[in-house]
């Protein structure tokens, strides 16, 4: 007689999907990295913009790439991880319930996975699923996420996309440069 349960205990997390969660990662400890208050410390005034408008972004970054990372987490077990992990109780880790769990996700997500997933790779799938990485942080993701990128900087005015948090960076120094007067 077998004792083994019928359905699997473990299941194989596939790379891409391992590797986008390791980018997701040091995204977020990058931006932890910079909010370091020793910028805003001391007893004299000074003008504190520069060291708030850094430490906003880091915020953003890391906030961004932590809610990325959740996303993509939960969508994964959700959706395409075999067997099912227990989902309540993952969502009891994140003090949520198992009804609200596919909340924490959302289809554009899912579309993002299934993207990194396929042996073509739709790169505005992946875009726009997983916000907080840029194109260069989908180097070495894997083999055929280098092709298409490959395919993509070939194509005629391909411009790469910078992560939302460094997008929104650069808003802000636009508008800065700006200036009051043209606002």
């Amino acid at each position: 007689m077998n004792d083994l349960p019928a359905v699997p205990m473990w299941g194989v997390v596939p790379e891409p999907v391992r590797n986008v969660l390791q980018r997701l990662k040091e995204r977020a400890a990058a931006g932890v990295d910079v909010m370091d208050t020793q910028k805003v410390g001391g007893a004299t005034p000074r003008n504190h913009d520069d060291a708030f408008l850094q430490m906003s972004w880091a915020a953003e970054a890391a906030d961004r790439a932590t809610r990325d990372y959740r996303s993509v987490f939960n969508a994964y077990t959700h959706k395409f991880h075999q067997p099912k992990p227990p989902i309540g109780e993952l969502a009891a880790m994140q003090g949520a319930i198992t009804q609200s769990f596919a909340k924490r996700y959302t289809p554009k997500t899912v579309e993002a996975i299934e993207a990194l997933l396929s042996e073509e790779p739709d790169l505005d799938a992946i875009r726009t699923g997983i916000r907080a990485l840029g194109f260069k942080d989908l180097r070495g993701i894997s083999e055929a996420l280098d092709r298409a990128m490959e395919v993509a900087e070939a194509e005629r005015g391909f411009q790469p996309w910078l992560p939302a948090a460094d997008k929104a960076r650069a808003t802000s120094r636009a508008l800065q440069d700006l200036g009051d007067e043209e606002l």
